[in-house]
């Protein structure tokens, strides 16, 4: 394929999978990446709403318009939402079926988008009544999650999950606005308390693992855990750290999921950002050091072979919006630093023959429909960005 500006990319990837749609309006399900949990189509059909919303925005086309709204009328059906409650995100025995926080998280954002060109209220006054469903702990800042059928559940103890319900939350201006800001900012206030960040910068996976984790840290000495960091990011983790619990219950494998999902979690904050400006939060050493871990060697260099990065999260339509929104680059380095994370993405999973992105992935209908997360960059930069696959 020839040099092509993303913004077109972007609508023939849309067009060229119309054809997945179903008569009731939703897009095929996937199994949440390496996890291999069976999802029903909410998640998936919530980000192709996105996408499809964006290219009516591109192109003015009603067809897209009218996707939109098939989903959107999708998302808010019975079929979806079957007791009137959260959302049915997934079937997975011995897990919620909500999925988390994460699932309304992403049926929120999709629902504001549709009400947005629809003009119609309906879908984001759904998105509203459910956010207030779920109960939130004043006291530290974290919501419950809420089962399918009204029931609930202990606290989501993933950071990213919170993030991203206070995020997608934030989104949502209706009539009950005023008290969703007082919320979220409850939510945002407590971050410091909820929030492990490295060394490095990275943000550590759980919440409620936090002191425990510190205790551990200070028991195995500074200097030893140090030197296992240095390991770590060099790949070479052996001899007798490996031996050591710390390094097998929380180092080895929550760091390497806390790296691929660095760029996930500030993406939500970048979003949140948006909503909330003013946030003393976002000054603060403690986030600087998550937006400079972004732009570390240190970082892409841990994305590499990471089973949660590009095969599942993707980093190039992710980090693209983490820079524009969080970031302070000139308009130039920004546009090839985009260049070159968004065509790293493609060209190790999209295939040009299918027009999805099936490759090197576990997942491919997930990660095709999280095209959308590069659609939160302004059209005017979207038309700026070149598409160059190396197939």
């Amino acid at each position: 394929m020839e040099n092509i500006k993303l913004s077109d990319f972007l609508v023939s990837v849309a067009e060229n999978n119309i054809r997945l749609q179903n008569a009731n309006g939703s897009f095929p399900a996937g199994h949440n990446g390496p996890y291999y949990d069976s999802e029903t189509p909410v998640r998936n059909s919530a980000h192709w709403c996105i996408l499809y919303a964006k290219c009516y925005e591109l192109t003015g086309n009603e067809k897209y318009a009218q996707i939109v709204q098939k989903i959107a009328d999708y998302l808010i059906s019975k079929q979806s939402r079957p007791y009137g409650y959260s959302f049915h995100c997934r079937d997975k025995k011995g897990k919620d079926q909500c999925n988390g926080l994460i699932g309304p998280a992403w049926t929120f954002e999709a629902l504001v988008e549709a009400s947005k060109i629809t003009a119609d209220t309906k879908y984001s006054s759904i998105a509203e009544e459910v956010f207030f469903q779920h109960e939130f702990d004043e006291t530290c800042g974290l919501w419950n999650r809420l089962e399918i059928d009204g029931s609930v559940l202990s606290v989501d103890k993933t950071f990213n999950h919170q993030l991203w319900f206070a995020s997608c939350a934030s989104l949502i201006h209706g009539e009950k606005r005023s008290e969703i800001e007082d919320i979220v900012l409850i939510f945002l206030d407590k971050i410091p308390e909820n929030l492990t960040i490295m060394e490095n910068g990275l943000i550590f996976h759980k919440i409620h693992e936090k002191q425990n984790f510190r205790k551990k840290m200070i028991a195995w000495g500074k200097e030893k855990a140090r030197l296992f960091f240095t390991q770590l990011q060099n790949h070479n983790v052996s001899g007798s750290f490996m031996d050591h619990t710390v390094v097998q219950s929380i180092l080895r494998d929550e760091i390497s999921r806390s790296v691929g999902y660095h760029s996930f979690n500030m993406y939500a904050f970048s979003m949140l950002k948006e909503e909330f400006s003013d946030h003393h939060f976002w000054n603060s050493k403690l986030f600087m050091k998550t937006v400079d871990y972004v732009l570390s060697k240190d970082y892409s260099n841990n994305l590499e072979r990471n089973e949660y990065g590009y095969p599942y999260n993707p980093p190039g339509f992710e980090v693209p919006v983490v820079l524009f929104k969080l970031a302070d680059l000139k308009n130039e380095e920004f546009i090839e630093m985009s260049r070159e994370w968004i065509n790293k993405q493609l060209n190790l999973c999209y295939n040009e023959k299918t027009s999805m992105m099936d490759k090197n992935t576990a997942d491919p209908h997930t990660h095709t429909a999280r095209f959308y997360e590069i659609t939160r960059l302004p059209t005017k930069i979207i038309q700026k960005i070149s598409v160059d696959l190396q197939q």
